[in-house]
C-alpha cells in the first residue's frame, strides 16, 4: 500500500529501495510491474476525469456521486499551505 500511495502522489521519490521492499514482501518482478501498471493507470484515469470535471451519471445514487474527499491528498494540501 505504501508503494501505491508513493507512486500515486510522489512518483519522483520512488527508489530502488521501494522495489526491494516489494520483493522482500514476496512480490515477483512481474507482480511489481503489474502493480505499477494498475496503480499508474488509475492515477492517470482519475487525473483525466477530475481534470475535465467529469461527473458520474445521474443514474448513480447521490451518495456515490458526491465529491470525494481523499485523506492523503487533503493532508498533503494542508502541509503545503
Amino acid at each position: 500500500m505504501r508503494y501505491a500511495v508513493k507512486l500515486s502522489l510522489e512518483p519522483w521519490h520512488v527508489t530502488e529501495l521501494d522495489i526491494q521492499r516489494l520483493r522482500e514482501a514476496g512480490l515477483s518482478d512481474r507482480d511489481i510491474v503489474d502493480a505499477n501498471q494498475v496503480i499508474s493507470y488509475f492515477a492517470y484515469a482519475n487525473r483525466v476525469t477530475d481534470g475535465l470535471g467529469v461527473e458520474l451519471e445521474e443514474t448513480w445514487p447521490p451518495d456515490v456521486r458526491r465529491r470525494l474527499s481523499y485523506g492523503l491528498r487533503d493532508r498533503l494540501r494542508a502541509r503545503e499551505e
